[in-house]
């Protein structure tokens, strides 16, 4: 009977001792969710910044929060904490470490994050404190000087990429060159479909400015292809130097005071050399000072300048379609005001509105690019709104489908001027507050030769995720390969990464061997004070290799 007891006894313990092993395994697996407090920091200027400081939050909170690691507090639990610390006398008044530390401690989070932004001038000083509420060692400091307001986004990623690195180990997300990625294609196995989208690729060039779009054609009419970039203010164009590379064989400036927005080429007035569209904007007023050129077989001359419109071609990178010039005329509203949009002929030395197309509300024709998405013979047509949604609709004007967030994303900006301020809020949503970013351009083309034309479109990723209004920081893109369905559009192919900003594609045979390439322009470095110490990059990628 004792034996049989024994026996027992040690198959429980075996079980209890299995039992709390695993308890103690799994206590040891997961650790606890860390919760900070993110302070609103303290915005010392003559200027209300509120917005300013209310975008620091959101972009701190977004940066710090890792789910099911780290938990950043809402700004009402928050707000509802310091409001009542002012009722004692230890924690009321400014902050300082010791005050954050007790507020912390009622807050229960592990650490709390506090500080302030001082702006003299254009230029700016930020002082922030990371304090570890749990912990009594001194708290991780950060003290920062910049030249001008934008930088001060910059400067607290920064800041972010340090707290997550130093506090919770967390390391920031690295980019390998393309090269890496180019050699670790998959080989070629025999029964297995290879997608290898946009693989292969060469440098072109790496130019000291910020190209902002890119566009090819013929534009010296000698049956070669040339690849158009736009910079802020000018232009500039390149062609094959026959070593896989290309040469510059023209830079146009304009003046300072017009913005370029967009740049494309074709051969409209069909004389056998195509007229550069460079749209062009006047930042102070708002108008539109549009300008074309065109090649006289000696130099670019201005064909036509200070025109009111918004230029976009279509139709360049399809072999099935021919060319379509489309203009908007500027809007007393803004640049996604709706109407007036129409194929532009040349009649008469001019080049003036012919038939209307139908657009939905917010439409802006600088993204716009026609594709056959419906299953009737009627055209379809695809744009990028302000908010970052791809948008078809039908030739009614009527909208088909729209995607969620998260495409386009540029830093050209239009600015509300002064007469058409007032109508703002009717217009545009109190969000936008003082202007609007236009978007980059898609692309429709058959990247797999499988005889179905596919959507290319830019997709910029804002490292404040579009928190504020007026500035814009990226710092890796992707090219997002989508495919047409009854349900929409959908990926074909994953997004070819990037680490830098996409500002245009163009599809173009540069170097003349018969086989067209899709042509890429990037900033890869991006400097806050000066443009021409910026660096970007012009790449060609083939579009299937295996």
């Amino acid at each position: 009977m004792r034996k049989s007891i024994t026996i027992v006894n040690t198959q429980y313990l075996a079980i209890l001792f299995s039992f709390l092993f695993m308890v103690c395994a799994s206590s040891v697996l997961s650790e606890p969710v860390k919760k900070v407090a993110i302070i609103p920091l303290q915005m010392n200027s003559a200027q209300d910044l509120s917005f300013l400081q209310k975008g620091l939050f959101s972009m701190l909170s977004s940066r710090l929060a890792d789910p099911g690691k780290v938990e950043a507090l809402e700004r009402e639990t928050i707000d509802t904490a310091l409001s009542q610390a002012q009722f004692s006398a230890l924690t009321k008044g400014s902050l300082n470490e010791s005050k954050a530390r007790l507020i912390g401690k009622a807050l229960g989070v592990d650490h709390i994050l506090f500080g302030s932004i001082t702006m003299f001038g254009n230029s700016a000083s930020l002082d922030i404190s990371m304090v570890d509420v749990k912990d009594d060692k001194p708290a991780l400091k950060f003290s920062r000087q910049t030249k001008q307001p934008g930088a001060v986004i910059t400067e607290m990623d920064s800041i972010a990429t340090q707290i997550n690195l130093k506090v919770y180990n967390r390391k920031p997300e690295t980019f390998l060159p393309e090269e890496y990625y180019a050699k670790k294609e998959q080989p070629y196995q025999p029964g297995v479909v290879e997608r290898g989208i946009l693989t292969n690729f060469q440098s072109l060039m790496t130019i000291k400015d910020e190209i902002i779009a890119v566009c090819s054609a013929d534009v010296t009419g000698d049956k070669k292809t040339e690849i158009v970039v736009a910079y802020d203010h000018g232009i500039e164009i390149f062609r094959d130097n026959l070593k896989g590379r290309l040469k510059s064989i023209k830079k146009i400036e304009g003046p300072q005071y017009l913005d370029i927005i967009g740049v494309d080429a074709a051969d409209i007035d069909k004389n056998g050399k195509a007229e550069i569209f460079i749209t062009r904007i006047r930042r102070e007023t708002g108008d539109l000072e549009s300008q074309v050129l065109e090649y006289d077989n000696k130099q670019f001359l201005a064909k036509v300048k200070k025109l009111g419109w918004y230029f976009r071609v279509t139709g360049i990178n399809s072999e099935s379609e021919t060319p379509v010039l489309y203009g908007q005329k500027k809007g007393p509203f803004g640049p996604y005001s709706g109407g007036r949009v129409f194929k532009m002929n040349f009649e008469n030395g001019q080049y003036v509105p012919g038939d209307g197309l139908r657009v939905p509300d917010g439409f802006n024709v600088m993204s716009l690019v026609t594709a056959q998405f419906f299953a009737e013979d009627r055209p379809g047509f695809l744009y990028t709104d302000k908010k970052g949604r791809l948008v078809i609709f039908n030739d009614t004007g009527k909208v088909e489908w729209e995607s969620d967030y998260g495409f386009g994303g540029s830093k050209l900006f239009y600015y509300f001027a002064k007469k058409d301020d007032h109508l703002r809020e009717t217009f545009v949503e109190k969000t936008d507050r003082r202007g609007v970013f236009f978007q980059p351009g898609n692309i429709v083309a058959d990247v797999d030769s499988d005889g179905k034309n596919e959507i290319i479109a830019i997709k910029n990723h804002d490292s404040a995720e579009n928190t504020f209004k007026e500035v814009r920081r990226f710092k890796k893109g992707s090219l997002d390969i989508l495919s047409w369905s009854e349900m929409g559009l959908s990926s074909a192919y994953i997004p070819k990464n990037l680490p830098g900003q996409i500002t245009g594609m163009t599809i173009a045979d540069f170097n003349s061997d018969g086989v067209k390439e899709l042509i890429v322009t990037m900033i890869r470095k991006k400097s806050n004070f000066n443009a021409k110490d910026s660096r970007s990059v012009i790449l060609a990628y083939d579009f299937f290799s295996k």
